[in-house]
């Protein structure tokens, strides 16, 4: 049985629309989304929550883990991966952000 007999309305828009040599273009809010004047804060904000989520809150837990007494050498060392980690994560996502 093929996938286009299941949902024969779903698929063949599709199929007609990948076959033809019209461009597809993208959805108006997409396009004007892109050009908006407040891109850029929208942006700077969703950078914000994305560093906050992201990296803020793993290392905030890591800074309790420390702050606490008696760790053995294998969890500090655990410890400093994980921020490294995290660091790199955080690189990766501003790096994102700005390309995007």
């Amino acid at each position: 049985m093929r996938l286009g007999h299941v949902t024969s309305g779903a698929v063949s828009p599709l199929r007609r629309r990948r076959n033809s040599t019209r461009p597809v273009l993208p959805p108006v809010w997409e396009a004007s989304h892109g050009r908006d004047v407040r891109r850029r804060s929208r942006k700077a904000v969703q950078l914000a929550v994305d560093l906050t989520a992201f990296c803020a809150v793993p290392l905030a837990a890591l800074a309790v883990f420390r702050a606490q007494d008696d760790h053995g050498r294998l969890m500090v060392a655990l410890s400093v991966l994980e921020a490294l980690a995290v660091a790199g994560l955080a690189s990766q996502v501003v790096r994102f952000a700005r390309a995007a």
